[in-house]
């Protein structure tokens, strides 16, 4: 069980090490933060245009129910 065991962990480490090596200058470690990066980044540009957008669209749906309902009131004669 524990050469399974430490197998498996030797796998995660080579893995760990070949995309993660901070000793790297040009190599797949900086490819792989900056593709990383980018993801990231891209989402939460995304996540923040959505949340800016949906403002945008409720306050543009609660001015049309304020003109609505002052225009109903203008055309009864309360206004």
């Amino acid at each position: 069980m524990s050469a399974a065991l430490r197998s498996v962990w030797q796998q995660v480490v080579h893995t760990k090490r070949a995309y993660m090596n901070p000793h790297e200058d040009f190599g797949r470690a900086n490819i792989f933060r900056a593709a990383i990066g980018t993801y990231i980044g891209a989402f939460l540009l995304f996540k923040w245009n959505s949340s800016r957008k949906a403002k945008a669209l409720k306050n543009e749906k609660t001015t049309k129910k304020q003109a609505i309902a002052e225009d109903a009131l203008a055309r009864a004669g309360l206004a």
